[in-house]
Formats: C-alpha cells, sequence, structure tokens
C-alpha cells in the first residue's frame, strides 16, 4: 500500500540488518576504488568495490512522489555520512511511475538508482545489474532470505536466483485490536491459533460487538483470507504464485481452508453486516467507535490509530493454523531500488542500497511509518512506548525472523485484483459462490491473464 495508505491493497509495496557494520570504506574482490570500478554497460559485474572513493560522485535517483519524505531523509542521511556523494532525485506522480519507469530504465543516460517495479522485466532485457556480487561484499546474505525473495529473480520468474534490487522499507499486515474489548472478552495475550482467534470472535459477537472489521468495497475481503493462506499454504508456495511461477496454483485444498474458514467466520455473522458495501474509511471509522475487536489491515494505519486512539490499539500477526506454527505476512517494499546497467557510478550507488540496511536508515523508515530492512537480530529502532507502531514493528521482526514476508495476492498479474479478486471475494461473502468456487476463478483468471 504504497501511496494510498487506506487502499486495499498495496501496488508494490526489523529490526535489522546491521550491513551499516560492514565499512564502506572496506574493499571487496580486487577492483580499484570509486565510481569507475564497474563499467556502465556491464549487468552482471563481477569486479566490485565498497569504497566510493573521495573523488564527487553524482548519483540520479528515480521513485514516486509518494515516497519523497523518506526518500529526502535517506538522501540528506547518506549523503551527509558520505560527503563526496550528490544525490539529485526525481519524483513522478504515483499514478504514472508504472508507464514511466520503463522508460528511465531504457533510457540511454538512465538514473543510478531507480524505482523497481518489476525485477522480471528490468532483467529480460538486462537493463537491471545483477547485485549478487554486491551482496556477497557488504554481506547482505545475512538478511532474512524472505526479505530480499521479492527482488531476486531467474530465468523470467521473480522469487530465486540472482538479486536486483534492495528495499528502504517494508509495509507490514496483521490483526490491529482495541484493548479494551480484548480484555472485554478475556483476551489476556494475542491468539496463539486460528481456533482461538475464532473463539474471541465469537465471544465478541456474544458482546454485541463486530468480531472482525473487514471491509469489502474495493476488496479488503481479500485480506483475511490472505493472512489464512500465508500459513496454510506456506509463504514459499503463495509467494512463487505471486511470481507467476510455472504450475504455481491456487486451486488446491489449503486455498480452499482459508476460503472456508472466511465464508465460515461472515456467515456465523463475526464481520460487518454490509460487509460488501465497506470501503476503508468507513472500516475504520467502525474500529475508532470502539464497536470491533480485530481489523485485518496494515501499518500505514499506525499513525493514524495512534492519533484516534491513543493507547488504545495493538498489532499482532495473523495467528497460525496450529498453535506454535510459524507466522507469516504480506510485507512489500516500500520502494525497491536498483540500478541499471547504464549506470556509470554503481560502486556509490551499491553504497547508497547498502546504507538503506544501517541504523540510521532503520530509523528513517520506521520515523515514516515502515519497518526497516536488515537483521531481527539488530537492535530495534526508537518507538514511542505503547504505540501500536511499536507492535507493528514487534510484529514484524517476529515474521521477518520466520521468513514469513510473502507479497500480495493482488499482485500476481496487472488485472488480477481489479477482474477478480474483488469481484470474486464479494461474490463469496454474498453467499452466491463457494470457497471452491472463489479459489477456481481467480486461479482461471490468473491463467488467462498469463496466457498460459
Amino acid at each position: 500500500m504504497h501511496n494510498a495508505r487506506r487502499s486495499p491493497r498495496p501496488t508494490r509495496r526489523t529490526v535489522l540488518g546491521v550491513i551499516g557494520a560492514f565499512s564502506v570504506a572496506g574493499v571487496a574482490a580486487c577492483s580499484a576504488p570509486g565510481p569507475a570500478a564497474t563499467g556502465a554497460a556491464d549487468s552482471t559485474p563481477t569486479a566490485v568495490s565498497t569504497s566510493i572513493g573521495t573523488q564527487p560522485v553524482t548519483l540520479k535517483l528515480y521513485d514516486g512522489q509518494g515516497l519523497k519524505t523518506l526518500d529526502d531523509a535517506l538522501i540528506a542521511a547518506f549523503t551527509k555520512k558520505y560527503p563526496s556523494v550528490t544525490i539529485t532525485p526525481t519524483y513522478d506522480p504515483d499514478n504514472v511511475t508504472t508507464q514511466n519507469q520503463p522508460r528511465q530504465l531504457a533510457s540511454a543516460s538512465p538514473p543510478d538508482l531507480v524505482r523497481v517495479i518489476s525485477v522480471t522485466s528490468g532483467t529480460k532485457n538486462n537493463l537491471l545489474t545483477n547485485l549478487d556480487a554486491y551482496g556477497a561484499a557488504y554481506g547482505w546474505d545475512q538478511i532474512p532470505a524472505s526479505q530480499l525473495a521479492q527482488f531476486r529473480a531467474k530465468d523470467g520468474v521473480a522469487g530465486s536466483g540472482s538479486l536486483f534490487a534492495k528495499a528502504s522499507g517494508f509495509t507490514m499486515t496483521g490483526l490491529y485490536y482495541n484493548k479494551k474489548l480484548a480484555q472485554q472478552v478475556g483476551m489476556t495475550t494475542p491468539p496463539a491459533s486460528v481456533d482461538e482467534l475464532t473463539t474471541l470472535m465469537g465471544k465478541a459477537k456474544a458482546a454485541g460487538l463486530t468480531g472482525m472489521v473487514v471491509a469489502n468495497k474495493e476488496g479488503g475481503g481479500v485480506f483475511p483470507y490472505q493472512l489464512l493462506l500465508n500459513t496454510s499454504m506456506g509463504p514459499d508456495k503463495v509467494s512463487q504464485w505471486v511470481f507467476n511461477a510455472q504450475g504455481a496454483t491456487i486451486n488446491n485444498p489449503e486455498s480452499v481452508a482459508a476460503a472456508t474458514q472466511v465464508d465460515t467466520w461472515n456467515k456465523a455473522g463475526l464481520f460487518p453486516q454490509a460487509v460488501n458495501a465497506l470501503d476503508a474509511n468507513a472500516a475504520d471509522a467502525l474500529f475508532a467507535s470502539n464497536k470491533g475487536l480485530f481489523f485485518p489491515w496494515g501499518n500505514w494505519d499506525a499513525a493514524n490509530l495512534d492519533k484516534t486512539m491513543p493507547g488504545q490499539v495493538g498489532f499482532f500477526p495473523m495467528p497460525p493454523t496450529t498453535s506454535g506454527g510459524k507466522v507469516a505476512a504480506m510485507s512489500d517494499a516500500a520502494t525497491a531500488f536498483g540500478i541499471p546497467t547504464k549506470s556509470t557510478n554503481k560502486d556509490a550507488a551499491a553504497a547508497f542500497l547498502n546504507f538503506l540496511s544501517s541504523d540510521e536508515a532503520r530509523q528513517i523508515a520506521v520515523d515514516n511509518g515502515f519497518m526497516p530492512t536488515g537483521l531481527p537480530s539488530q537492535a530495534a529502532p526508537t518507538i514511542k512506548s505503547g504505540s501500536v507502531l511499536a507492535d507493528v514493528t514487534k510484529a514484524f521482526a517476529t515474521v521477518s525472523g520466520d521468513n514469513g514476508q510473502v507479497p500480495f495476492v493482488q499482485n500476481a498479474t496487472a488485472g488480477i485484483s481489479n477482474q477478480a479478486w474483488t469481484p470474486e471475494s464479494q461474490l463469496l461473502l454474498a453467499g452466491k459462490s463457494t470457497p471452491e468456487q472463489f479459489v477456481a476463478n481467480v486461479q482461471a483468471k490468473y491463467e488467462d491473464e498469463l496466457k498460459r
């Protein structure tokens, strides 16, 4: 949920990594330091340097307007630390970045750091630099695999293979809860399993409350389904489906089970009565009115909830099917930056990518409402004690430690969100479709879009 923070679907869009502990002054491989260490047209450099030298270097950066505040803060911090580097950003309106980013990447003189919307399309014509050598030099392999999987590609399929981008921060999804109502229904700790969650929602309904605030006018009903799917089907299989891997399918028992659980919750009256007429803003209002126990949503609403319901809201990852299982959540990049093959300043650009996992950059990410990239063992950024953002960040550390980051299923193809997920989920929640039909119809649309 990258730009419209209350949209039901992020569009590209830790506690974390002491990657900053690897000094940018150190040298990797055997190349000379500085921006000339890698050639402008080299898509797979092997001799790279972690030194940016002392000569002035200017980097051009391309991103969407919605990330300007975050990017400007990162740029200011990086250039203060490395005064020989100047970064000149260009920000497109968010509604045209999807169209303009490929042009930026294919330009004869592209930016040195570019927002990567599709790793596979960027690698198809060798337009993106393979970052494997830089990853080895800086130690990025220590970062949890699920943080990097979305930016890897091999043989035209994302999710594995070589690394082509690195995130400035991540979104995080799970369940907000009303602390007062949780106490009312006897919830002393977050539920450890789906069964425990269901029991608590039932108690909320018995008390005249909404068990789970789901808004499906714009497809938000897919949220609880995927939160369940992530653990029932497993992060790797869900990710491969989003990445369009050959043979990937959601038309399977695990997916039907997740859809059946959502259908059962809805038929039991645990969702709002007019679930298909409720939009994101109305869901926010319902939750803020102290009438809903749980709210499946993401980090983009944390700052708003801290203001409207200070001290009243907590957050935890969707519990696994069985108590003791690993947790997972939808978690896309705020921005994934890559280095165009034609960049003449690859070493300096890679140093910026490395900086994104430093202590300072992690704090900047959190200050802007995102989850920071890096190692789960890294000390958490400073966050106001008792804030819901503190809970979100803690949950992200748990998910990251479990390698449970999963991309949003609505991003699997260009049209599947509006043409399949939203209408099919509305049919399911209206009682006009079955869980089996729901997943079969979405899979059919997926296959049709991929022409396979």
